[in-house]
Order: structure tokens, then C-alpha cells, then sequence
């Protein structure tokens, strides 16, 4: 039988291959991983420490914000992106999962300008950063929302399925 951790891993990679989002899991507030992040501009931000402190500042709040309100908390982190935070609370398990960022269509129009922004702001390559800004995923509300959904429902359903093991 697989354990709760297990099963929201199964989980996260049938949303990955359905969305080509990726995410992680965030057990407690004491161990912020985000650099395990696997998005390749977060990846090549992260080589800022600066850059990676405050993503670490900005997952902690939203994974307290989300365990406080039990429910999934959207919001843009400090370097333009669009994320999701969703709380899992199974049995004695508890954690939140952290999305990819994606970006609205008018973020993307303005890619130039934020790979100027973060560029000066963390120290960083500025042709780097705007290379892998213009490949993050865009969505509209509609389509983050059902996404959202769609991984509230694998959740269940994995949760559903693997008690029938």
C-alpha cells in the first residue's frame, strides 16, 4: 500500500502530463525547498541567492496562507509569475502543493521589460532571463481555474483509487 506522500506524487505527475505544469509538495514551514523547483527560469533565477531568498519568503507565506484558510490561494510571486498554492489535509496528512508559474498573455507581451527588471534587480544574465520568460505556459482565468480543478480532482481521485488497494 502506498503511503499519502506517494499518492499525491502519482498525482502530481498525472497533472504534469496533462497541463505540462509541474509542482511540488511543502510538508511544514521550516523546509522550503522551492529551489527544487523545476521550471527552468525559476531554476536559472534561483542562481541569485537574493532571488532565491525571497522565493523561499514568498512559498512560506503562501503555504501559510493556504493551511490557514484550508483552500487554494493564488498569487503572483516576486518575479511576475502566477502560481497556485492547494492544501492537502488525508488522514494525518498534511502539506500544500506549490505550482509552476504561468503568465497571463499580457505578461508575456511585456517579457522584455521584466527580464530587464529581474535582470538589474538580482545581478542575472537579462538574454537568459528573457529566453525562458518567453517560454513559461500562459493561461487565461478560465483556463488557471480549471486547472486548479483538474488538480483538486486527480488529488481526490488518487486518494479515492488507492483506498481501494
Amino acid at each position: 500500500m502506498m503511503d499519502e506522500k506517494q499518492i499525491v506524487k502519482h498525482a502530481l505527475d498525472d497533472y504534469q502530463r496533462i497541463t505540462g505544469l509541474r509542482s511540488y509538495i511543502v510538508e511544514d514551514n521550516t523546509v522550503i525547498q522551492s529551489a527544487s523547483e523545476k521550471n527552468y527560469f525559476c531554476k536559472c533565477l534561483k542562481i541569485s541567492s537574493k532571488a532565491l531568498e525571497k522565493c523561499e519568503e514568498c512559498t512560506k507565506e503562501t503555504y501559510e496562507n493556504a493551511r490557514q484558510i484550508d483552500k487554494e490561494c493564488i498569487y503572483s510571486c516576486h518575479a511576475g509569475l502566477i502560481k497556485w498554492a492547494v492544501p492537502v489535509n488525508y488522514k494525518e496528512y498534511h502539506c500544500v502543493i506549490v505550482s509552476e508559474g504561468i503568465l497571463a498573455q499580457k505578461q508575456k507581451e511585456e517579457a522584455d521589460r521584466w527580464a530587464n527588471y529581474l535582470s538589474s534587480e538580482y545581478k542575472l544574465d537579462e538574454g537568459m532571463l528573457l529566453h525562458n520568460f518567453k517560454v513559461i505556459k500562459t493561461m487565461d482565468e478560465s483556463e488557471m481555474n480549471a486547472s486548479i480543478q483538474l488538480l483538486k480532482d486527480l488529488l481526490n481521485y488518487h486518494f479515492i483509487f488507492a483506498k481501494g488497494m
